[in-house]
């Protein structure tokens, strides 16, 4: 059974897919390899590359719930792996809070000025 567009679109709309889709696309190893090309074995390579193909297929499978013109513009889904990135760097639960409380206790030990 092949993946419809319609459940892609509908699943794109998630903030929740979103940061699944590049925590997958993360640990599928295609923004960056933990391991140097020199030093692991021929097979844990073929996993690796194995792994990352995987998450290029979901990538892809993903991709085809954008609209027509963003597919012919960007076939490669870039702009589907930026929507998670975008969604990962964003997250409500990562981002600080830029008003910090007030903390006048700090001040009880200072002697008063008058």
């Amino acid at each position: 059974m092949a993946f419809d567009a319609k459940d892609a679109e509908f699943l794109l709309t998630r903030p929740e897919f979103r940061r699944f889709l590049f925590a997958a696309i993360q640990s599928a190893g295609i923004l960056g390899q933990t391991v140097s090309a020199s030093s692991a074995p021929g097979r844990d390579l073929h996993h690796l590359e194995g792994r990352r193909a995987l998450g290029f297929d979901l990538l892809q499978m993903v991709h085809a719930g954008q609209s027509e013109a963003v597919r012919q513009a960007d076939p490669d889904g870039i702009t589907t792996l930026s929507l998670g990135l975008t969604e990962a760097l964003n997250c409500k639960d990562s981002r600080r809070d830029a008003r910090s409380p007030r903390d006048s206790a700090r001040y009880d030990e200072l002697p008063d000025a008058g």
